[in-house]
C-alpha cells in the first residue's frame, strides 16, 4: 500500500515555486512531522523537502531531517524500481552524502538499517556494483565515526524498503545454514 501511494506522489510531484516564510515553513515541517509518510500531500511533500531544515530548532531538527531523508529515500527506491535490476550507473554525476555520528539517529528513525561490512561486500561481489555504485544506485548509506586512534568506523546503513534487501537476506539465510533462495529473488547488478 505504501508503495502505491509512494509511486502515486512521485508521479504526481510537484516542484515549490516559492520559499514559503518562516511560519508556512513552520506549518509545512509540523504537517510533514505528524502525518504518515504514506498520507502526505504530495504538494507539501515537495514543499517539505525543499525547506532549509538548518534555521529548525534542535528539538524538530533531527526528527525533520530524518522525515526529509526517508522522503528522499523513498523517492529513490521507487525511481530505481522503474529501472528494474540491471543497472547502467554514472557514479561521475553522483556525490553520496557521508553521515556523521550525530546522523546516526536520524537515519534509524528514516528506517535505514545497519548492515555489517562483509554484508556490504557481499552486495558489491554479487551485483558487481561498487561502493559508490551500490550508494548512488541503491539505498546505501555511510556513517563515518572518529575514532581517537586510528581511522574512522566506517558504518553501512540500507533502507528496509530497498529490493537489494533480497540478497542481503539470501546471503543471512546462507550464513545461518539455509540453502534454499528465495523465489523471485531478482537480479540486480551494475553493468559496466
Amino acid at each position: 500500500m505504501t508503495n502505491l501511494l509512494l509511486a502515486a506522489w512521485a508521479a504526481f510531484a510537484v516542484p515549490a515555486f516559492a520559499v514559503p516564510d518562516d511560519a508556512t515553513a513552520k506549518q509545512i515541517v509540523d504537517y510533514a512531522l505528524r502525518t504518515p509518510t504514506a498520507e502526505m500531500d504530495p504538494t507539501l511533500a515537495n514543499a517539505f523537502l525543499d525547506l532549509d531544515l538548518e534555521k529548525l530548532p534542535k528539538k524538530k531538527k533531527e526528527k525533520a531531517q530524518a522525515k526529509k531523508l526517508e522522503l528522499q529515500t523513498l523517492l529513490k527506491i521507487s525511481a530505481g524500481k522503474k529501472k528494474g535490476g540491471i543497472r547502467w550507473p554514472t557514479p561521475d554525476g553522483c556525490k553520496p552524502k557521508i553521515y556523521g555520528p550525530g546522523d546516526v539517529g536520524a537515519l534509524a528513525i528514516a528506517g535505514f538499517e545497519e548492515i555489517k561490512e562483509d554484508e556490504e561486500s557481499f552486495l558489491e561481489e554479487r551485483t558487481k556494483c561498487s561502493e559508490l555504485e551500490l550508494c548512488c544506485e541503491f539505498s546505501l548509506t555511510i556513517a563515518l565515526i572518529p575514532q581517537k586512534k586510528g581511522p574512522p568506523l566506517k558504518l553501512y546503513f540500507l533502507h528496509a524498503n530497498d529490493p537489494i534487501n533480497v540478497l542481503l537476506a539470501e546471503y543471512r539465510n546462507k550464513n545461518a545454514g539455509g540453502q534454499t533462495k528465495f523465489f523471485g529473488g531478482g537480479v540486480f547488478s551494475c553493468n559496466h
